[in-house]
């Protein structure tokens, strides 16, 4: 039986409900990623599958789906998309917790980060090297507050816990420190909070708290290197967003997504990844919208279409603009609203526009303008910072001012040695290649810097011991 029109994500759901698969069987039956499947059930009929897996839909449909279950299939799409949505919101407010810790195993962490200490005093050493500027100190005193032994039954106050953890750690990281053991130890701490007794209201807070936290230590191990623990736990995160129907915590979980894909190279999955987080942009600020647009225009960038890169550039800084005096909810999360400020927005479109610059010697003195401005952020963003003058020296030497770039090469290396971020590393080797360039070769000062950043390199950095 040949269905003849395309299917929706809607429809892939309801097959995979009608053949009574598990997300992890479904997607390995049809040979796609576990979120592929999460996408569809999420964003239903608003989701087109590619159509390499509108084909593999069609042949599960007719070779693997047994007549009982097409006849269910059928029955599923009769009813209707609002009928499969309420359904399965009530179940999931009805059924047991499901677990979260698929990130957790022996591959990744060590059994002393697996025992029930949780390490305080490394936690405590690791802030004890943050600067007031960085860590409010009510935060700090919220985050190192002693753990309570297992609970059978948890309150808000454990969700502000969570909270104070997730804000602590995105900021110690951002900030350049190394604590990542107790990161990952307390974050094991908050999941296990989810398997508790919790009010309904709670509960809901607790999944996005605990969601919070997933994607700050899946952002850290995407920092590192560590890129299928990174994956493993953005998408515990973009689940506990899914259970909660937090938009603007699925939106920001999608978006980090979408920037390890680019980093990766997997340009076309990072903006179908992208197109997702927009979905119901109804239901986000137009801050979060515009960070999503500064995404899509690194995307671009990468991908060398140039008119589509500039344009979404263009839309970041219109809705950046717009959003100045938007009272929105979903600003206070994370502190969104002073944290995305106009020297992150400038860092964010001038990696957008750096490939066309570097590679097509286009939006040369727009790029380098742009990267200029981003070194103005505090150490609160240290490592975006740093990510911003590796660019702009490397630029700098290739087709700007080469003596500058040279000089703003060896400031990196200065401040990068202690630095475990393989972004860090990846952007040294990038200044390395850039000292080629026949206008600075041979110059002392570009031999210099090569061997500086060659000596920097080649110490082993162990990101598994520090996450």
């Amino acid at each position: 039986m040949v269905r003849g029109r395309e299917w929706t994500g809607f429809e892939a759901a309801a097959l995979q409900e009608a053949m009574r698969c598990s997300v992890r069987d479904f997607a390995h039956m049809l040979g796609v990623e576990t979120t592929t499947i999460a996408n569809w059930r999420s964003g239903l009929s608003a989701v087109t599958p590619r159509p390499r897996t509108q084909a593999i839909l069609d042949t599960a449909y007719q070779q693997r789906a047994t007549p009982e279950d097409r006849q269910r299939f059928t029955q599923i799409v009769a009813e209707g998309e609002a009928a499969w949505r309420n359904r399965h919101r009530q179940d999931r407010r009805s059924a047991p917790v499901p677990s979260v810790r698929t990130a957790y195993d022996e591959a990744t962490w060590s059994p002393a980060l697996q025992a029930d200490d949780v390490r305080r005093s490394e936690f405590l050493r690791g802030l004890l090297a943050v600067s007031a500027t960085v860590l409010t100190d009510d935060v700090i005193a919220a985050a190192v507050k002693p753990i309570d032994p297992p609970t059978t039954r948890v309150g808000w106050e454990h969700v502000e816990r969570v909270r104070d953890w997730a804000s602590v750690f995105r900021s110690a990281d951002d900030a350049g420190l190394h604590v990542g053991d107790a990161m990952v130890a307390q974050l094991r701490v908050a999941a296990d909070y989810l398997g508790a007794e919790m009010s309904a209201p709670v509960r809901i807070g607790m999944q996005a708290a605990v969601g919070t936290f997933f994607r700050v230590v899946g952002w850290a191990h995407y920092d590192r290197g560590n890129h299928e623990t990174a994956r493993a736990n953005f998408q515990a995160g973009l689940h506990c967003a899914e259970q909660a129907e937090e938009w603007w915590l699925r939106a920001t979980v999608l978006t980090c997504l979408a920037r390890q894909a680019i980093y990766l190279g997997h340009l076309d999955d990072a903006l179908t990844m992208l197109g997702l987080a927009s979905i119901r942009s109804d239901r986000l600020s137009l801050l979060r919208r515009a960070d999503i647009a500064a995404v899509q225009a690194r995307a671009f960038g990468k991908l060398g279409n140039a008119a589509e890169c500039r344009r979404a550039v263009d839309q970041a800084e219109q809705l950046f603009v717009e959003s100045d005096g938007e009272n929105h909810p979903d600003t206070e999360h994370e502190g969104f609203k002073t944290y995305y400020n106009r020297s992150l927005l400038q860092g964010d479109t001038a990696q957008g526009l750096f490939d066309l610059a570097y590679h097509r010697k286009a939006e040369v003195s727009t790029t380098i303008e742009r990267l200029q401005s981003a070194l103005n952020l505090s150490d609160e963003y240290a490592r975006s910072r740093q990510l911003s003058l590796l660019r702009l020296a490397a630029l700098q030497i290739r087709h700007g001012d080469p003596e500058d770039g040279l000089m703003l090469g060896t400031q990196a290396v200065e401040r990068g040695a202690a630095s475990s971020s393989r972004r860090v590393r990846d952007g040294l080797v990038l200044v390395h290649q850039a000292t080629g360039d026949p206008r600075v070769e041979r110059s002392p000062a570009a031999r210099e810097l090569r061997s500086a950043i060659t000596d920097l390199l080649v110490r082993p950095v162990d990101t598994k011991e520090q996450l």
